[in-house]
Formats: structure tokens, C-alpha cells, sequence
């Protein structure tokens, strides 16, 4: 049986043993501008709620969405600390048979951290929203000259499975959902962002 591209170059090679990546212990200072723009997308289109799949150490969703309600989603490891550190949020772990609704998701840098990321888009599937707001490295802007072993892979970060080019990553995405835009949101982070939209 074939192994799964997930729109990625034949010849790219993928890690695909899972390194849990902890953020607890870091600051408040990647992927900014995607938090911010899925807050403009709520506070635009008048929207309520918004669930945050892979918030880490919840912190950005906290900071920045006091006023909606929020749910952020995470493995039961990272969930138990959230809950004990944070008991007035609403936390829960990845399940793809649970059904939540929220006017805006956000899955920021998550998805390269996922073995099989399929399986991340089940959970994403599983949620009723009007936007999805998805974040992951640019390859082609972490390593710009394709003839190094560094674009190929494996990762030279250990905790990321795969990375996409901007090219492969808005081609599985469509492939899933309804793109209405990605574009490069920090070049400085190498950072793309892919907006869909939802049937509700």
C-alpha cells in the first residue's frame, strides 16, 4: 500500500515518530498575528465563540479572547495541567466523535506535530464553524534553497513530523475544506495561514 503524501513531493521524507512538544514553558510570542486575525474574523462577522484545537498552554486564547467563550482542545496530558492550572476555562481532549460548534476555530502550528494529520482534520471536521483558521511552517521559507537535504527532510525541528511548502499545504487543505484564502503571515517565522470557511 502507498504512503500517504498528504500532498507533499514524492521525494520529501517525513519523521513519523511522535516528540510531544511542550510550550508551557515558553512565552506568549509565536503565531500572534493568527490569533489576531481569527479575533478580527469574530469581532467582524459578530461571531461568539471560538475553540482553539492544539492550544498548548492555552495562554493566547486566554489573553486574547477573554470576552467569547471559549474551548480549547489538546491531548489529555497537556488537558490535566490546563484544567488544574486554569479550572475556569473549559478544556478537552482530541476525540473525532465529540460534536462542537464555535463561529471561529483555530488549529495554529499544530498540524506538523501530528503523525498522521488526517486524523487532525477528523477532529477539525467534527466541529460546526463559519471559519477555520489554520496555521504550519512554509518550508519553502524555513529552507529557500530546495537543493539542501534541509528541504527534504526529515524536519530539522524533532517535534515536527512534515513540513509543507505553501504550494503543497494550501493543495491538502482544499483537499478538505473550503480555502478562501492562505497567505504568508510572518516572514520572519516562516508562518502560513489558511482560512476556510464553513457551511453554517
Amino acid at each position: 500500500m502507498a504512503t500517504e503524501r498528504y500532498c507533499i513531493r514524492r521525494l520529501y521524507r517525513s519523521r513519523n515518530a511522535y516528540v510531544h512538544y511542550d510550550d508551557f514553558s515558553f512565552e506568549d510570542d509565536w503565531q500572534l498575528e493568527v490569533y489576531l486575525h481569527a479575533l478580527g474574523l469574530l469581532i467582524k462577522h459578530k461571531l461568539n465563540s471560538i475553540i482553539d484545537v492544539g492550544c498548548g498552554s492555552g495562554r493566547k486564547l486566554m489573553t486574547y479572547f477573554k470576552n467569547f467563550d471559549t474551548l480549547g482542545i489538546e491531548l489529555p496530558v497537556n488537558v490535566a495541567r490546563l484544567q488544574q492550572l486554569h479550572p475556569d476555562n473549559k478544556w478537552v481532549t482530541f476525540t473525532p466523535d465529540q460534536r462542537f460548534s464555535a463561529g471561529c476555530v483555530i488549529c495554529a502550528d499544530v498540524i506538523e506535530h501530528v503523525v498522521d494529520p488526517n486524523q487532525l482534520v477528523a477532529v477539525l471536521k467534527a466541529i460546526e464553524f463559519k471559519f477555520l483558521v489554520v496555521s504550519t511552517p512554509a518550508r519553502d521559507l524555513l529552507h529557500k534553497k530546495w537543493w539542501r537535504r534541509e528541504f527534504w527532510g526529515p524536519p530539522t525541528n524533532e517535534t515536527h513530523q512534515r513540513e509543507w511548502t505553501v504550494k503543497e499545504f494550501g493543495r491538502y487543505m482544499a483537499t478538505h475544506f473550503a480555502v478562501v484564502d492562505h497567505r504568508v503571515t510572518n516572514l520572519r517565522e516562516a508562518t502560513q495561514m489558511v482560512i476556510c470557511k464553513g457551511a453554517r
